[in-house]
């Protein structure tokens, strides 16, 4: 493959960038992602992720589509140190909190507020303020298996998403792996939501919206919501969801040569799961940590939870995760796509129903 090939698949204003997203994907360009995803996880079994990870440039969205603003947040005073059941995930939650609280953090928290041109009426719209009692809203959880946030590739998916429901888009630059570990990421979004609710945004009228690692931490909060007793969002929204850290799931083989993600079991420690947990502490068994609810929502609450709504491409190396998901909760709804994989999942229609 050469470098001008590499490039242009890399670069945002050509590819998955055009419009808002509802242009069908090519079978040249999807070829040519499915290449390059292999070529990114051969690199990363070489040499680890931190060599892999591209920096890619903010695509090019007129304003007449859409607007975007970076904005801080920080922890409420008011939200209460973590309690759960494993005291391992205790003692790393409880770290993340004080850091918190003492500021050790170098980068401070922010989101993106993003919203469609027929959305964004007005200065105030890109603030955090609810415009009126009862606005509904969506905190989308980027995907970027587990060590980018806020990735480019998803930017136009924001406006999108704002445009279909009318909705404005907060999206929470969380930090990532290598350098911040779990459960960091999910401290980060639950800390966002719980910002939003102390603006004065109502839970109930909150869509959390997780796309691929993002699901697994949006549903990760969700449950961590659950276990602090806090008001929970009014549904749950998961496309392409990654649910189950041991990566176990059949798919991850039968669809190996049609998606974008390669796979690297979970026992190795440049594997996507290793990479995002960290250290293995002493004596602790790292398949059955990486079965947590908070690591592997697949293993948390079957008939509790907000409605629960789940999108996945049959040829989605993940499409297995998608499948045990909606077979756990009974509550949920599974849609299908036929033929999409990893990549192609975001380039069809509407995925988001009003």
């Amino acid at each position: 493959m050469d470098i001008e090939t590499v490039n242009r698949f890399l670069n945002p204003d050509i590819s998955m960038m055009q419009g808002v997203g509802d242009i069908e994907v090519i079978e040249e360009e999807n070829t040519l992602a499915i290449q390059m995803g292999h070529i990114v996880t051969a690199k990363a079994l070489e040499s680890g992720v931190d060599s892999v990870v591209p920096t890619m440039p903010d695509p090019e969205i007129p304003v007449s589509v859409g607007q975007f603003r970076i904005v801080p947040y920080a922890m409420p005073a008011a939200q209460q140190p973590y309690v759960v059941d494993d005291p391992v995930i205790q003692a790393r939650l409880a770290r993340v909190y004080e850091q918190e609280q003492t500021g050790e953090l170098e980068e401070p928290n922010s989101m993106v507020v993003a919203c469609a041109s027929s959305v964004c009426t007005s200065e105030q719209a890109l603030g955090v303020k609810p415009q009126s009692s009862s606005e509904r809203i969506v905190l989308y959880v980027c995907g970027g298996g587990f060590v980018s946030s806020d990735t480019a590739l998803l930017k136009w998916h924001y406006v999108r998403v704002s445009q279909e429901l009318g909705q404005r888009v907060f999206v929470p630059r969380y930090h990532v792996a290598p350098a911040h570990v779990f459960p960091r990421a999910i401290h980060d979004v639950y800390t966002a939501f719980m910002y939003l609710v102390q603006q004065g945004f109502q839970a109930q009228d909150i869509t959390v919206l997780g796309i691929s690692a993002g699901a697994n931490i949006a549903l990760a909060v969700v449950e961590l919501l659950h276990i602090q007793k806090e008001p929970e969002p009014s549904r749950i929204v998961v496309v392409a969801p990654c649910v189950d850290l041991t990566l176990s799931m059949d798919s991850w083989t039968r669809n190996h040569d049609k998606c974008v993600l390669g796979y690297i079991p979970a026992d190795n420690p440049h594997s996507m799961p290793r990479v995002y947990y960290g250290d293995v502490e002493p004596g602790v068994d790292v398949y059955d940590m990486l079965r947590h609810p908070l690591l592997s929502p697949l293993f948390g609450r079957a008939h509790a939870g907000p409605p629960l709504q789940i999108h996945s491409g049959t040829c989605d190396a993940l499409a297995d995760d998608a499948i045990a998901l909606a077979q756990h909760v009974p509550h949920a709804e599974l849609i299908t796509y036929p033929g999409r994989n990893h990549y192609t999942i975001l380039r069809g229609k509407q995925q988001l129903d009003a």
